[in-house]
């Protein structure tokens, strides 16, 4: 499997573990260094979200969500997305893309989503709350779903719901299964 993207990782253990699960000529990734993500950085992964699109890969934790959110923000909600569930991950000490099993790593990169900010009202707030959305138990059905974060708050469930452009019934069907 080839990834046509390039794919935004924390660090070199990241971008080594892809490369050993799909082959290094079959996929490209940019390293944010973590946390140490700058404004340069950032420039060259909106350039290449413009020429070749990017999927951000980041680990399933505190730093990995923060990353995200930053270059979310950066780009605009305009990329893809690719979410490994920690749980899927069986190491105790880190949590992690390099630590993650390589079906994990292959069904991640296979089910991507596109965040679009230009179909940012498909649902709103009052049916978000009407229907129930906002609960706990609702929130952590949809997170599996999508492989999020299962403490995922309500204002940025109800945002990316709508960044992927989801009416109320492809959101009751989620978690109903």
């Amino acid at each position: 499997m080839k990834i046509k993207q390039i794919v935004i990782v924390e660090g070199k253990t990241d971008t080594a573990k892809l490369k050993q699960v799909f082959g290094k000529d079959n996929i490209e990734t940019i390293e944010t260094n973590g946390l140490a993500l700058n404004n340069e950085t950032l420039d060259f992964i909106k350039a290449l979200n413009r020429t070749r699109g990017v999927i951000i890969f980041t680990d399933p934790d505190g730093p990995g969500i923060k990353i995200r959110d930053t270059i979310n923000a950066y780009l605009d909600f305009k990329c893809f997305h690719a979410f490994i569930n920690k749980k899927e991950i069986k190491n105790e000490k880190k949590i992690g893309i390099a630590e993650a099993e390589t079906e994990s790593i292959k069904k991640a990169l296979e089910n991507i989503v596109k965040f679009d900010s230009d179909n940012n009202d498909s649902i709103s707030w009052e049916e978000f709350l009407k229907n129930d959305f906002f609960k706990t138990k609702n929130r952590i059905k949809i997170a599996n779903h999508f492989n999020w974060s299962e403490k995922i708050n309500s204002k940025k469930l109800f945002k990316w719901l709508n960044l992927l452009n989801l009416n109320v019934d492809q959101i009751k069907k989620i978690i109903e299964e």
